[in-house]
């Protein structure tokens, strides 16, 4: 199984299976670690083995703080791209309605298409895991437009300058758009985050406490902790995956303007 199969589930049933799947691993791991390492025996060490977990847990809670923070700081960036890559299509658009016809109108469709492509094409692609660049070329045709026309005065000069920097804009907006539809976490931290929970939670099972129900629960309680946030790392990590993904709602907008000019 991939590791991105998660994203092909409900958020709420990935957090519960990983929620379970923790529980009984930190049951499994204290009732076998009793059965090797007497509570009495550990219960002798408690002071050393707590002023070690301590810090283990704190290393491990700073780490899962960073990793949750890139995620959310990629997530953030890729809702932020979207909405410049938007709302810059409009300003073609609107500058493009300075020009006279039929270039106006072709440049205007060219971003319409442009948009269109972007929900129908390019997003359901993003939400798989892979990038379509169907876009480049309503994009082209629009730069080589701009590009061709023969200004006759200087307003016209004025619009094709600021239409070739907006497109150059656009473009812009559209790679890092593009760059944000990658994974923001790297493998390698996952494996480390992975395995300093299991570290952690196994850890916690030195320590000797008087009641077996108690410590279970404890230690239960500490790998939900860590799974609820591994959730959330999961849900930010991929922008446009799963069920809180990135939406399209500010080109739904830009093609309604579309739309409700015709």
């Amino acid at each position: 199984m991939r590791p991105d199969m998660v994203y092909q589930f409900p958020i709420w049933a990935v957090g519960l299976s990983l929620s379970l799947l923790a529980m009984i691993g930190t049951i499994l791991l204290e009732l076998g670690v009793r059965k090797f390492v007497s509570a009495a025996f550990r219960r002798q060490h408690n002071d050393i083995t707590a002023a070690i977990f301590s810090i283990i847990g704190v290393t491990y809670a700073v780490l899962l703080a960073f990793v949750a923070m890139l995620a959310w700081n990629g997530f953030n960036s890729a809702k932020a791209a979207s909405h410049m890559e938007a709302g810059l299509v409009m300003d073609v658009a609107e500058v493009a309605d300075g020009l006279a016809e039929p270039v106006k109108a072709s440049l205007i469709d060219d971003m319409k298409r442009y948009t269109e492509s972007v929900i129908a094409v390019e997003w359901p692609a993003q939400a798989k895991g892979h990038v379509e660049r169907v876009g480049d070329k309503f994009l082209g045709d629009a730069q080589r437009l701009v590009a061709s026309l023969k200004p006759t005065d200087q307003a016209t000069a004025n619009l094709q300058s600021l239409l070739l920097e907006t497109l150059t804009r656009l473009r812009d907006a559209r790679q890092a758009r593009l760059m944000a539809a990658e994974p923001t976490v790297p493998g390698i931290v996952w494996f480390v985050v992975i395995v300093g929970g299991a570290i952690t939670i196994a850890f916690g099972s030195f320590l000797g406490a008087p009641s077996v129900g108690m410590h279970l629960s404890m230690g239960c309680l500490l790998a939900v902790s860590g799974v609820l946030v591994l959730v959330l790392i999961i849900a930010l990590s991929n922008p446009f995956r799963g069920d809180f993904r990135v939406s399209t709602a500010p080109f739904d907008y830009v093609l309604s303007r579309f739309e409700g000019s015709h």
